[in-house]
């Protein structure tokens, strides 16, 4: 089992198994790696397994090889490989293999030097100061206190300006209308592989999300709902109506017997134990109460 793994940043040390075939990463709930950090998009980059090795495509954010240069055109990655996300590393590696250290971060930049420096301060020599009349020491002390003052506020101004472009930043974009909504609903749907399986109804009211699904594509798709009304300011209503799909056998069960040579009897006499297989449906368990197949999906009988 390979699993991805993060190097550094606010989730460092989680992983995920990579069971299955595709895979997406950003800092939206939704996602099957969510990274937190600054930097890190809704939906920042997508892994795909492919026959070659695992395919890494960047999305709305932007991804970097093992020496942190960065890339616009996918990168294919093979066990033991590190790569960059805006700066928070990961590794892709066998889970029973030793954890790597992500390599050396970036230097502390200018900014937060300089907001580090203390407030500059203008001393008078006593000598001089004690030549000067009284009035004239109590103006100079006044112009020496304005000078300060002028110079911490040129000195603060820049984490001011960072810090209100960072309150810029944390604005929800607008959906005012049905079709700003529809065209994100559909992008997000495509991206879980459920467009257009989903249907959206359009009223004068908002958008209604309607389909019957499996319960793995109803848990997808109330995080996505979920995530869409975090993300965004909405105008128009978003109604999630998606319902569980109603699966039904085939074939009827006339007989049930439980225990060490548990099995079933189906309506045309067929006797199948654990393990067989009919129209497509594999029987995988009896209990005192329930029996369960796997197929399309999987289906489970009280009796």
């Amino acid at each position: 089992m390979f699993e991805l793994r993060v190097l550094n940043g606010l989730q460092e040390g989680a992983a995920l198994p990579l069971s299955g075939k595709s895979w997406s990463i950003g800092n939206a709930a939704e996602r099957e790696l969510q990274l937190t950090d600054n930097g890190i998009e809704p939906l920042h980059c997508q892994l795909v397994l492919t026959t070659e090795g695992w395919k890494l495509t960047p999305c709305a954010g932007s991804v970097g090889n093992h020496q942190g240069e960065k890339s616009d055109v996918p990168l294919l990655l093979q066990p033991g490989d590190i790569f960059t996300l805006n700066g928070i590393w990961l590794s892709l590696d066998d889970a029973a293999t030793p954890w790597k250290k992500a390599p050396p971060g970036s230097p502390i930049s200018a900014v937060a030097a300089q907001d580090s420096t203390p407030p500059a301060t203008i001393a008078v020599p006593v000598s001089f100061a004690s030549l000067l009349p009284r009035w004239a020491q109590i103006a100079t002390m006044a112009l020496l206190l304005l000078l300060t003052v002028t110079i911490t506020s040129w000195i603060l101004q820049p984490g001011m300006a960072q810090e209100n472009a960072n309150e810029s930043l944390n604005v929800r974009p607008l959906l005012k209308d049905n079709a700003a909504l529809h065209q994100v609903l559909v992008q997000k749907l495509r991206e879980r592989e459920l467009w257009p399986q989903v249907q959206l109804i359009s009223s004068n009211k908002g958008i209604t999300l309607s389909s019957e699904l499996s319960q793995e594509q109803l848990s997808v798709v109330r995080r996505m709902v979920k995530a869409i009304r975090d993300e965004y300011q909405l105008g128009v209503a978003l109604n999630d109506d998606t319902r569980l799909k109603n699966i039904t056998l085939p074939f009827r069960i006339i007989q049930i017997t439980s225990g060490l040579r548990a099995n079933i009897v189906t309506e045309g006499g067929q006797r199948l134990f654990i393990g067989d297989e009919r129209d497509g449906w594999r029987l995988t368990e009896i209990t005192n109460d329930h029996v369960k197949f796997a197929g399309r999906e999987n289906i489970t009988v009280k009796w």
